[in-house]
């Protein structure tokens, strides 16, 4: 069963391709064996589709694509000039439109309920590029795209999923930091949750820490030491204010293999990766702090990762690794890939592997 795109016109015959491009050919279409009532769309009713597997392989995902070249990108404008781009994403924004059709929408606006589109029409399957959401924000961006034929490449159940880590957490347990949270940003009741670790913790909520304020907001030495404990979480929770998403949550302190403290903010930096994930495989990766420097992933570390990815279960998602003291990867972090940053890696090559 399909949820099709308005307006578009499905007849026995048609190729569709996965978005890991395996082709597919329309054999048989459901004829509607129920009441309409009145109210009711046509254009809004799911419809039975019989595929022949021209490649011998099932789909892979939720999304078919009558040309997997033509993916769509949308990005938030310019807070005051609204057909600009926003200064943030200017170097995306140029890259992107060099093979693609992309399009600006007012984030200001969205925050406000209403969707307002500038620059290029555009229609089917689109990616979000820009500023992270809360899951009902991007619930409604949702909407309101989908209601003008726009797609984006991760349902409101996907996002929230893997960009809450409570979304994620249990799945991949085992090679990530352990994690106990709350639901409600309540400091008594993640300090009751605390009471029964030890040692080092990280205090975050469902999506972000305050890792530039390393010392006074985001690190907890000694988790037993109760007085400095809260008074973190406490610095946490007043600074992120309407920001925080879900509840609080403390991640265990992980002993990673360090190279060097940041610039700006003093924290500690260590070796990790950022990892696109598209369509179920990695789609391109680089270091996460440091520029110009080669991957050190091993064939074996590489497969393991294969794994990962092959394990989740949405098109666009961030993987962000870092290695141990012992020199062993973990996961640090899952996101949705259309509000991760690109960190080291370069526009041109982010852009030119959405087209092979």
């Amino acid at each position: 069963m399909v949820k099709h795109c308005k307006n578009t016109i499905i007849h026995v015959g048609d190729t569709f391709y996965d978005l890991r491009g395996k082709k597919f050919v329309v054999k048989g279409i459901e004829m509607i064996r129920r009441m309409i009532l009145e109210d009711v769309d046509i254009e809004d009713l799911s419809i039975g589709l019989l595929f022949d597997m021209i490649d011998g392989v099932e789909a892979h995902g939720s999304i078919l694509v009558g040309d997997i070249s033509e993916i769509n990108f949308l990005f938030c404008n310019h807070p005051l000039y609204s057909r600009k781009v926003d200064p943030d994403y200017e170097l995306e924004y140029c890259e992107a439109m060099k093979n693609h059709k992309c399009a600006l929408f007012s984030y200001e606006d969205l925050e406000n309920g209403k969707l307002s589109l500038y620059n290029d029409e555009i229609s089917g399957l689109t990616i979000y590029r820009g500023w992270m959401m809360k899951p009902e924000m991007y619930k409604r961006f949702y909407s309101l795209l989908d209601e003008k034929g726009i797609v984006l490449i991760n349902s409101p159940e996907e996002y929230e999923k893997y960009h809450t880590l409570p979304g994620w957490y249990h799945e991949f347990r085992d090679c990530t930091a352990e994690s106990v949270w709350e639901t409600d940003g309540s400091i008594s009741a993640i300090m009751e949750k605390g009471a029964v670790l030890e040692g080092g913790y990280i205090v975050k909520d469902y999506v972000k820490s305050r890792k530039h304020e390393w010392y006074d907001a985001c690190y907890i030495p000694n988790i037993r030491d109760k007085a400095n404990a809260e008074k973190v979480i406490a610095n946490f929770v007043e600074r992120q204010g309407d920001s925080l998403v879900g509840g609080i949550v403390l991640r265990k302190y992980e002993k990673l293999r360090q190279i060097g403290f940041h610039d700006r903010s003093g924290m500690p930096i260590s070796e990790e990766y950022r990892v696109f994930d598209f369509a179920g495989k990695i789609q391109i990766m680089d270091n996460y702090w440091e520029k110009d420097r080669e991957v050190k992933l091993s064939e074996e570390e590489l497969r393991w990762l294969d794994g990962i990815a092959a394990k989740i279960r949405s098109n666009f998602v961030t993987i962000d690794l870092a290695r141990r003291e012992d020199g062993t990867l973990i996961i640090m972090e899952l996101g949705d890939g259309q509000v991760s940053g690109l960190q080291e890696i370069q526009p041109k090559n982010f852009y030119e592997a959405f087209i092979g």
